[in-house]
């Protein structure tokens, strides 16, 4: 009797116990949903890009965030590298934290594979912040607040990844990421449809480096012979701290005035200076500058816009030399215009030293039908 009695002891606090443990487990599984239905959401799509010459296509995977997953199967890239062509999956969801991708990389003949966690609070912090867009203005005479609307994902050579946010007036890079060699079995290929098949025929790989589409044929032909210039991409991502200055040849007082400049980095970030920002003209650690576009005005009112595309040998060159001793200096890269406003001479400068940039830098100058 006594035994029965203890028997049926233990039973009862054994369930106690059963009791409580799905009762935590319950509430921690509704405060995780609680959580995750209470996270901010935006609108965004996602995108690919790859280098141009170096085409690559996701076999499966995407961004995963508490709102589901936001495929990256957007078929072949052919764009630039930080080049945003416009994705799927245009919704409302939660930012992502995790990239979980597997891609081909068609001038390697490989195929890398990623999981890992990405930069969510940087993401979310510039979602809510958004940016100053100098195209609109709101009723009051200041500028419209704009959002960013895609997060793009770039496929390097040698398993790189970077991912930025993407805005029409702003590109932001969140992160560094590295893939890895994956060998996919057999047994999965055999599974596959036929489209998905072409990913592992020999003959569509090497007709997809030879679509002209795909892989110019000016690309082709400087490629050729080439051995994959691995590390190059992340070599683009070394900030220096420098600002952009704009001068004119003329003699007391200047009779040009800079309206706005944007700057679009190797990096692949971009961005614009106007008003109190170009006011300010802050030294910030940035990439090294691949365009830049900015527009003046004479002492008439007269508009004009010069648009200046740097020889990347040269302009690289330049600032290796100016930070050769000291990377942590500070430089400006000066626009000097000329007096009729038809070319803009260019060179990189520090407190001790100077390089011009002029020989290989393609220059545009336009003279605008506005007055103002």
């Amino acid at each position: 009797m006594k035994i029965l009695k203890n028997l049926t002891t233990s039973i009862f606090c054994l369930l106690i116990i059963v009791a409580l443990l799905t009762t935590l487990t319950s509430s921690c599984q509704h405060k995780k949903q609680d959580k995750e239905m209470n996270e901010p959401k935006f609108e965004y799509e996602g995108n690919i890009c790859s280098p141009l010459g170096y085409p690559i296509d996701v076999y499966e995977g995407g961004l995963e965030s508490s709102s589901g997953s936001t495929s990256l199967y957007l078929g072949v890239t052919t764009g630039r590298w930080g080049s945003n062509g416009g994705g799927m999956s245009h919704s409302e969801k939660a930012v992502p934290k995790r990239l979980n991708v597997t891609w081909l990389a068609y001038a390697e003949d490989t195929f890398y594979t990623i999981d890992c966690d990405i930069d969510y609070d940087k993401m979310l912090r510039l979602f809510k912040e958004g940016y100053q867009d100098r195209m609109w203005f709101l009723n009051d005479g200041r500028y419209q607040t704009d959002t960013f609307n895609a997060i793009v994902v770039g496929f390097a050579p040698g398993g790189v990844v970077v991912i930025w946010l993407n805005g029409a007036g702003m590109q932001v890079e969140i992160g560094r990421y590295q893939g890895k060699k994956i060998v996919i079995p057999q047994s999965e290929i055999g599974g596959l449809d036929n489209h998905e098949r072409l990913l592992f025929d020999p003959e569509y790989r090497k007709e997809t480096m030879l679509n002209k589409e795909i892989v110019p044929i000016e690309i082709q032909e400087a490629n050729k012979n080439k051995p994959i210039p691995y590390g190059l991409w992340d070599s683009y991502r070394k900030r220096y701290s420098w600002r952009p200055i704009f001068t004119q040849n003329t003699f007391g007082d200047s009779t040009m005035t800079v309206i706005f400049t944007r700057l679009d980095m190797f990096n692949g970030e971009f961005g614009s200076l106007f008003d109190q920002s170009l006011v300010d003209n802050e030294f910030i650690k940035q990439a090294v500058p691949k365009r830049v576009n900015f527009g003046w005005k004479d002492k008439k009112g007269q508009v004009y816009s010069g648009t200046l595309n740097f020889d990347e040998k040269e302009i690289f060159d330049a600032y290796k030399e100016i930070y050769k001793e000291d990377d942590e200096a500070l430089a400006e890269l000066v626009f000097q215009i000329n007096i009729p406003n038809t070319f803009i001479t260019v060179m990189l400068k520090s407190k001790d030293k100077e390089v011009h940039i002029n020989k290989g830098t393609k220059v545009e100058v336009f003279k605008s039908d506005r007055k103002f």
